[in-house]
C-alpha cells in the first residue's frame, strides 16, 4: 500500500462526503473544519504548484498549504523544520502566492 500526504481541505472533502462517522472520523472532521483555509481542489493545485515551482518535497508543500503562511517569517519557520533554506526571492514569491498579491 502506498502512502500519500494530503492536505486538511482534502481530508475534509473525504470525511464530509460520508453519511455516518465513527468517533475518530467525527473528531477529525471537527478538526478539519476548525483549520480549513481553502477548498480541497484549490489545496491540491497549490501543493502541485509548490512541488513544481519551488521543488519542495510533497510533505513540505502539504504543510505550507495547510498553514497558509502570510509572511516570510512564517514560511521560514515552517520550512526550517525540514532543513530547507530559501532565498529572499523565493520567500517573496511564496508570500505573494499565499497572499494573492
Amino acid at each position: 500500500m502506498k502512502s500519500k500526504f494530503i492536505t486538511i481541505p482534502e481530508v475534509f472533502d473525504v470525511l464530509s462526503k460520508k453519511k455516518e462517522h465513527d468517533p475518530t472520523e467525527a473528531e477529525n472532521l471537527g478538526y478539519c473544519e476548525a483549520f480549513l483555509k481553502m477548498k480541497g481542489k484549490d489545496a491540491k493545485k497549490a501543493v502541485a504548484d509548490l512541488v513544481k515551482d519551488f521543488k519542495f518535497p510533497e510533505k513540505v508543500a502539504v504543510k505550507l498549504v495547510d498553514l497558509v503562511p502570510k509572511s516570510k517569517e512564517e514560511i521560514t519557520s515552517i520550512v526550517s523544520g525540514y532543513s530547507i533554506m530559501l532565498s529572499e526571492k523565493d520567500l517573496n514569491s511564496l508570500v505573494s502566492y499565499f497572499t494573492g498579491e
